[in-house]
């Protein structure tokens, strides 16, 4: 059973994507177009898409079939997530030496979750949470879901300065985001759910930088766990069999 806390911090190993805000003031940082900040939430995020290869890029993804690799005290794990944003369907699996600990799925709004071969009720507000899983980069579609957002000035991230966003989810639900001052990238995400992800080692894929490898440091695992993307596909041909 000790598997099945691993399935929390693999929800926030999505990969997001942003609002482009207007009506403000732009500079050049590396070839990069950023906007200047003016105290505003959605600057951040607009920051964020242009420093990860812009909106135009950004929308070009349906879906996402991402595969992560981990070692947890000798064993080897594999964390599964196929998020179509196109069809509004997820799918979260994790596997421990080739054998399915637990997988979560999500379709037409009806979520299931089968831990260890033995279906389990999924409380109303971890749906509320899956259901961003659906869409690859989120930041867009938080005002239609009812996110709202507070910018909650800079702290450091492993030497770096960073942005703190927190994103209030409808249920109650809480998560701090941390964007570079200097690059404008994700670097981290924090949440009482899941713990401190950091992501690091960003790799251009179809013209948009995605981390290759997350780190999440959580009071339900004994040591940080440290996850490598081995697979990272956009608009994959999906079918209903992938959601099974």
């Amino acid at each position: 059973m000790k598997f099945k806390l691993l399935i929390i911090p693999v929800l926030a190993l999505g990969i997001y994507q942003g609002s482009v805000a207007s009506s403000l003031v732009s500079f050049k940082y590396e070839n990069t177009e950023f906007l200047a900040l003016e105290n505003d939430p959605q600057t951040v995020i607009a920051n964020y898409i242009n420093a990860i290869g812009g909106q135009e890029n950004v929308d070009k993804i349906r879906n996402v079939y991402m595969m992560a690799e981990a070692d947890f005290q000798g064993a080897k794990i594999e964390m599964l997530t196929i998020s179509d944003s196109e069809n509004v369907r997820m799918k979260q699996q994790v596997s421990a030496m080739g054998n399915v600990q637990q997988k979560t799925i999500l379709v037409d709004g009806k979520c299931t979750m089968t831990v260890m071969g033995q279906e389990q009720p999924v409380p109303e507000e971890m749906i509320s949470s899956l259901v961003l899983q659906v869409y690859i980069f989120p930041e867009t579609r938080y005002e239609e879901l009812g996110i709202e957002l507070e910018l909650r000035g800079t702290e450091e991230v492993n030497g770096e300065e960073a942005h703190v966003l927190v994103v209030n989810l409808p249920n109650g639900m809480k998560t701090l985001e941390y964007f570079s001052v200097k690059s404008g990238l994700k670097l981290k995400t924090s949440s009482d759910a899941a713990g401190d992800i950091t992501y690091t080692d960003y790799q251009e894929i179809e013209g948009v930088l995605i981390p290759q490898t997350a780190t999440i440091q959580s009071p339900m695992l004994p040591f940080a766990l440290e996850t490598k993307f081995t697979t990272i596909e956009f608009n994959r041909e999906l079918t209903d069999e992938d959601f099974k």
